[in-house]
């Protein structure tokens, strides 16, 4: 016996609106209605909390993963690690076991990786996603679609982050035959990953593309047999430039004789370079040096706030330098090599833009990614 109605959001990462034009096939016959999304200004770590959430950055608390906080950092600790060397510290595999023990020594449940961010820095800051923002109480503010679900007990499906995208399909599929759930958010990540690898562009991107349209054409079949109603939705929530050159802004920095923690602190993103000012004189230098920069600009206040990613306690930065679209900051605290394609642009370049599809009538007013949760709402008959 069917049960009455199925809503699956199926979320896959980076599938922006020009990669998902490039590839018509995808779902196709099966799509009613298609649109392109403003991003938010920043990283998933800003993008992940407002779809689910319905907020921006400046509500929700989430920008990016680490924020000054000298007095409150969790990582105070960790100085004893400052002296390892670089040549080890900069390895993959081992950034990625020290992240899983700090990870595992904090008691940390969200997403925590360390990158490239030198030790003797890491004391100064503090981690946004602490909580994993897949479950209630995940965020630093606010509630998220999964607080909704838990309080009204709407049987559901939520991913695991940990494990691999082949892994989740299986495990939703396994809870549609089951007919255990009403509503599903199933994250993929293979797609990003791929494409900050080889570019956008690339053929494996292409057959990528077209195992995601085979493994959702088998979840609509498959969700379609056990329930009378199926609603659903596949949509992301940045897209992928690809990278024509890398930039060492960091040098430019360092040339201006100024020292660290002592005249300023700042924290380099690939795509945005984060400063804290400790005396006037650090302020007019690195702010006359990157008000005439070639390869990016500062970012005014009134523009942060237009973007929802204005903090007055300015936690994230009281200057904010983003880089032009297809340069990557190298190095940065998140790596030492350039890689084929990355996002964190402006909101405003094409290859940023989000997309939705769906067998559903799209509302008119939705153009951004945090208006996807009110679809949430929506489809669970939720005022």
């Amino acid at each position: 016996m069917k049960k009455p109605k199925l809503s699956l959001f199926i979320f896959i990462d980076a599938f922006g609106r020009e990669v998902f034009l490039r590839h018509p096939f995808f779902l196709k016959e099966l799509i009613r209605d298609s649109k392109k999304l403003d991003t938010i200004l920043g990283y998933s770590s800003a993008c992940d909390p407002s779809i689910i959430s319905g907020k921006l950055p400046c509500e929700h608390l989430m920008w990016s993963s680490f924020y000054y906080d000298p007095k409150g950092s969790p990582f105070k600790w960790t100085r004893a690690l400052a002296i390892l060397p670089d040549s080890i510290f900069r390895r993959g595999r081992v950034r990625h076991y020290l992240s899983r023990l700090i990870k595992k020594a904090l008691g940390f449940t969200g997403y925590f990786q360390l990158y490239g961010i030198p030790f003797k820095h890491l004391p100064l800051f503090n981690y946004a996603e602490k909580k994993r923002i897949w479950e209630p109480g995940g965020l630093l503010r606010g509630e998220t679609i999964f607080d909704e679900l838990a309080r009204r007990r709407i049987p559901h499906y939520v991913h695991d982050s940990a494990v691999s995208d082949e892994a989740k399909l299986t495990r939703l599929t396994a809870d549609i035959e089951s007919q255990r759930i009403e509503f599903a958010y199933c994250s993929l990540g293979k797609l990003d990953a791929l494409m900050h690898a080889v570019g956008a562009y690339d053929s494996k991107v292409t057959d990528l593309v077209h195992w995601y349209d085979q493994q959702i054409r088998k979840l609509i079949v498959a969700a379609e047999k056990r329930y009378e109603e199926v609603a659903w939705y596949v949509f992301t929530d940045h897209g992928m430039h690809n990278i024509t050159e890398g930039y060492n802004l960091i040098a430019d920095i360092e040339k201006l004789g100024l020292t660290w923690n002592r005249d300023y602190v700042a924290f380099y993103d690939s795509t945005m370079a984060r400063f804290w000012f400790l005396n006037n004189d650090a302020r007019r230098k690195i702010t006359a040096l990157l008000s005439n920069h070639p390869k990016g600009r500062i970012l005014p206040d009134d523009e942060l706030r237009y973007e929802g990613t204005y903090f007055p306690d300015h936690r994230y930065g009281e200057l904010i330098f983003l880089i032009n679209s297809g340069i990557q900051m190298v190095p940065s605290f998140m790596g030492v090599k350039k890689i084929k394609g990355m996002h964190g642009y402006h909101p405003q370049d094409a290859d940023s833009a989000a997309s939705i599809c769906s067998n559903r009538e799209l509302p008119a007013g939705l153009t951004k990614i945090h208006q996807i949760y009110h679809l949430m709402h929506k489809e669970l008959g939720l005022t």
